[in-house]
């Protein structure tokens, strides 16, 4: 009869380990197919097919976009806006782009890029840093498509600090 011992075990445990261990990391990645068709676009490449206007614009042939946007500032003195920033409201709207925004050719092409997320995005159950930006207030209500908008955009942490330059050209041109 032969003994085991810790020279003769230790190989085929390290074995046994190695072989777990690819395994734990091959799984849940599954091959491509080579020939696999690519994936179908939500958005049609022949400008006149039916329904880009609509997709552009509400079902009610409104704007896709329509904002007003009331810029204030917070009771914080020992802040500064940044330097051209001014307490007002505008008006924007996307497709097509108009409104009294000072640029909103630039502002409709952001909000194309994130889309509705920074409207929406609650930063209150977030991990933040306590970053103080500035005392700008901005309460932009109205909708992004089909997302009704009614948020406040502020610089008061790390999170709001950057969902506030996730818009940017949109709340401060």
């Amino acid at each position: 009869m032969s003994q085991h011992t810790f020279a003769t075990a230790l190989p085929a445990r390290l074995a046994a380990l190695a072989a777990l261990g690819l395994l734990i990391t091959a799984c849940g990645n599954e091959p491509a197919e080579v020939n696999a068709p690519a994936p179908e676009s939500d958005q049609s490449t022949d400008p006149s097919s039916p329904g880009d206007d609509e997709e552009e614009q509400g079902g009610d042939g409104s704007a896709g976009v329509e904002l007003t946007i009331e810029r204030s500032l917070n009771d914080d003195e020992a802040l500064s806006p940044e330097p051209g920033y001014e307490e007002g409201t505008w008006t924007l709207t996307c497709a097509p782009a108009g409104g009294d925004h000072p640029d909103p050719e630039a502002a409709c092409a952001q909000i194309d890029e994130v889309g509705a997320e920074p409207f929406v995005l609650d930063t209150d159950d977030m991990m933040c840093t306590m970053i103080m930006g500035g005392p700008e207030v901005v309460h932009v209500t109205g909708h992004v498509e089909d997302t009704e908008i009614d948020t406040e955009f502020n610089k008061v942490g790390g999170c709001e600090v950057d969902r506030f330059e996730s818009v940017e050209t949109v709340l401060n041109p």
